[in-house]
């Protein structure tokens, strides 16, 4: 795999928390592209950008993010989310994301892998991750790290 303008091909690792604010740029395309799947959306770029907080290492539980790089430049991210409600570890995959220009070369199936083996070593017991059936390239990418569908109705409430 080689980048698109003839680079290196990608190496993927864990971003260090002072790293984190480097993946904003494609995080905010992501909420972008997830926005404008409204008709009408329902918030600009603009919006987004003023609303989404500075990207924290820590809350109540554990932020991993591995990030894709190229050059130095980040072609692609998976954020990985580990917590403990009482039960055992949980993780999820929080939010999976390459740039246009990067897609359809394997990458994101890489993130993904990277995250599972996170959970893997940490002894993770359950993990689960959100996203729509249309988006096939996602699917195809979490199935082949092992996850499968389930039959559970999700509700969701934006405010």
């Amino acid at each position: 795999m080689r980048d698109p303008q003839g680079g290196a091909t990608p190496e993927i690792r864990l971003l260090e928390a002072r790293e984190l604010p480097s993946i904003r740029p494609l995080l905010l395309d992501l909420l972008v592209a997830e926005a404008g799947s409204e008709q009408p959306p329902s918030r600009t770029r603009a919006a987004l950008d003023a609303a989404l907080p500075q990207t924290s290492a820590s809350f109540t539980g554990e932020n991993h993010v591995f990030a894709a790089l190229a050059d130095g430049r980040v072609a692609g991210f998976c954020w990985c989310v580990i917590f403990d409600p009482g039960t055992g570890l949980e993780g999820e995959l929080a939010e999976l994301y390459v740039s246009p220009q990067w897609r359809r070369q394997g990458l994101g199936s890489r993130l993904v892998a990277a995250g599972v083996d996170l959970f893997r070593s940490r002894r993770v017991t359950f993990a689960c991750v959100w996203t729509g059936s249309e988006n096939e390239p996602a699917m195809a990418a979490y199935r082949a790290a092992g996850f499968r569908s389930t039959e559970q109705v999700v509700l969701t409430w934006y405010p």
